[in-house]
């Protein structure tokens, strides 16, 4: 499933009660892992958030059914502080559009999305939109062959070996 897909998704307690909808993953790229799910209450004026794990969560569908009832989240958003949810270092909406260089400073393209497996927390792959001298195409770099995400993300993979995956 592609991160940009999951993220939107209304998020449905055990008793059948919508308690919001995902608004962002939170990344352990050094893992591959997903490290939480950040979910909106819903609210248009004051929106609140709270993270859920992949032990939260019963089922993912169209909908996310969790295993906790919206009394559980309710103490848990009076819990959470805001501030701690502003210092996430990588989360998707930020890895998308960032440049993808080689190791020896060759561009690729940049970040189009991020294929995942939600209710495992994995990170499979990311999606990379080749840049324009290479076509109009992407390609994609599993989790062994990304060497770092910071500014830039930074893949071990030289440019004639990328060269031939894109499709």
């Amino acid at each position: 499933m592609k991160a940009s897909e999951f993220i939107g998704k209304t998020v449905i307690d055990k008793k059948g009660q919508e308690i919001g909808k995902i608004a962002d993953i939170i990344l352990k790229p050094s893992d591959c892992l997903i490290d939480k799910i950040l979910v909106s209450d819903g609210a248009v004026l004051n929106k609140k958030y709270f993270t859920i794990t992949e032990s939260e969560i019963e089922a993912i569908g169209d909908y996310v059914i969790l295993k906790i009832s919206v009394t559980d989240v309710e103490d848990r958003i009076s819990q959470e502080e805001a501030d701690s949810l502003k210092k996430i270092e990588l989360n998707f909406k930020k890895i998308v559009g960032k440049t993808v260089i080689t190791s020896n400073g060759v561009k690729l393209g940049t970040v189009e999305d991020i294929m995942i497996q939600p209710h495992e927390c994995l990170m499979e792959s990311i999606i990379v939109k080749a840049k324009s001298d290479l076509g109009k195409k992407s390609f994609m770099l599993e989790n062994d062959e990304i060497k770092d995400i910071k500014d830039y993300l930074i893949t071990n993979m030289d440019f004639d070996s990328i060269e031939d995956r894109i499709v």
